[in-house]
């Protein structure tokens, strides 16, 4: 028979589960990196440094102090921690009373003034400053966090801020203090304080502070929306209702509250970032972006495999993030029986490809070492951890890197074809590893594969990958790369097969 060669260089498509599999380059793959001209196995996470008594983390934030210190504050249950920026030394800034938030709260960040504000959700809003009567002056003494006084603040819980126009911009009011001692609740209403005051919330003729109701009247609906989710970009504020996305202008005198889309849904509070000038966020029936307009759809490629695989007791757990030293945004879900996300569905802005990686944490922050962005995790077991640093998981197991190709015919589907030789095109490393490939075949789409045993191909030492002794044919071929050792780094630029023609039986 004659050796026929199929070339295939083009390896920044990504995962496609939608697809019918015999028109991708990768059907499946699992913690793989998809970058220009490049697909590699993901590196693992170093540990920065473990919580004293190890809570579990539940949101982090850095920022850089007014004495131009970088810290990190770390938010757990009852418990709240301010690092460095090394991560080498902490303060316990938990508030009296302590937080009494769980897994189901969530913890946001505003930062107003150089005065760090916090909330759960839950409980009130902390700030981490020296307090008086009517002014707030940061602390460089790293003391505890201070309830803000609902007297003079007004608006005391909130589930959702964030800074904007250097104010403090809050949503989906818990509890909001009126004269005489009375407290109201607003899930769809929007306050905003005096700009650099997170102190005043005072409704005047100054129009310093206000408030909105967002309400959607065209359609005859007249009950407030229940705002799940916010997010700022520039002078602007995007806000995800239970149904409809709105945005406010705060560069506007008067704020400019309109709906951008009544239908957009939101899987859940943490299921949102933003990337650049674009905001990403899980729907409930796709991925999609907006850059203030419609949303746009572009899950199509792992949709079904999201979807279809979500824990529905589950989603509320489901966050986005973007990591500062990638071209990425992690969509991350818990799928099967999971309670909490175990699978990240990340998508890179500038190849337009997906790949889908294990997770082991539960949020993100950029910190900062010495003005230098870099990004960590934290997970449940109290670990904060570098993001691409080393090769193991947090929890020390080696990392299983594999991508597999759709069923490829060559362009023959009627003929057997049989795989001689796999030659993967790798770049060049200082570490000397074994990169495994198998092969398998079938004769009808529905069939079951054959597959041949492992075959080690030795990054800087190996040819080719000798099929010889798997000498069974098949209409449709697949191809697996993968390398589930501990130091096994690989970046893959191709590939090339060796295969031969057979008839049509």
């Amino acid at each position: 028979m004659t050796v026929k060669i199929y070339n295939f260089l083009e390896v920044d498509k990504g995962i496609s589960t939608q697809f019918p599999s015999n028109k991708v380059a990768f059907a499946t793959g699992n913690n793989v990196r998809i970058t220009p001209g490049f697909v590699s196995k993901t590196l693992g996470k170093a540990l920065a440094v473990s919580l004293p008594n190890t809570p579990p983390i539940r949101a982090m934030f850095t920022f850089v102090g007014v004495d131009g210190a970088v810290r990190t504050i770390v938010c757990c249950d009852a418990k709240v921690y301010a690092y460095n920026s090394t991560f080498s030394g902490y303060t316990d800034i938990t508030p009296s009373p302590a937080p009494t938030g769980g897994a189901s709260d969530i913890w946001q960040f505003a930062l107003v003034a150089g005065i760090p504000v916090l909330t759960n959700g839950k409980d009130y809003f902390w700030v981490w400053s020296s307090p008086t009567v009517n002014t707030l002056t940061y602390n460089s003494t790293l003391s505890v966090l201070y309830t803000l006084d609902a007297t003079n603040v007004r608006i005391n819980k909130a589930k959702n801020i964030s800074s904007c126009m250097h104010r403090i911009v809050a949503s989906n009011i818990v509890s909001a203090y009126y004269p005489g001692g009375n407290t109201v609740t607003h899930p769809g209403r929007v306050y905003w304080s005096e700009p650099g005051n997170p102190l005043n919330w005072t409704i005047d003729t100054t129009n310093k502070a206000g408030y909105q109701d967002l309400v959607f009247y065209q359609d005859g609906i007249a009950a407030q929306a229940n705002i799940k989710a916010q997010i700022t970009r520039g002078h602007e504020v995007f806000f995800f209702a239970e149904r409809g996305l709105w945005k406010a202008d705060f560069a506007a005198a008067m704020r400019n509250f309109i709906i951008v889309n009544p239908i957009t849904e939101i899987l859940s509070s943490r299921a949102l970032c933003r990337k650049e000038e674009a905001i990403y966020f899980i729907g409930k029936n796709d991925l999609f972006w907006t850059g203030g307009g419609d949303p746009t759809a572009f899950g199509l490629p792992i949709r079904d495999e999201l979807f279809n695989n979500l824990n529905a007791s589950a989603i509320a757990t489901a966050f986005c993030f973007a990591p500062y030293g990638t071209a990425e945004v992690w969509f991350c879900v818990a799928t099967g029986s999971n309670t909490a996300p175990n699978k990240a569905f990340v998508y890179n802005t500038e190849t337009k490809s997906f790949s889908i990686h294990d997770v082991d944490f539960s949020c993100h922050a950029e910190a900062l070492y010495t003005g230098v962005p870099y990004d960590v995790v934290g997970n449940a077991s109290g670990q904060i951890l570098i993001l691409d640093s080393g090769f193991n998981t947090a929890a020390g197991l080696a990392i299983d890197g594999r991508i597999e190709t759709g069923d490829l015919d060559f362009g023959l589907p009627n003929n057997v074809k049989t795989i001689a030789e796999v030659i993967p095109h790798l770049e060049y490393q200082d570490i000397v590893s074994e990169l495994m490939v198998q092969v398998g075949v079938k004769n009808q789409m529905p069939d079951d594969l054959r597959w041949s045993d492992p075959v080690p191909f030795t990054i800087g030492v190996s040819d080719k990958c000798d099929l010889n002794g798997f000498r069974r044919g098949g209409k449709f071929v697949r191809v697996r790369f993968y390398s589930e050792l501990l130091t096994s780094p690989w970046k893959m630029s191709g590939y090339t097969i060796n295969y031969e023609v057979g008839g049509t039986r």
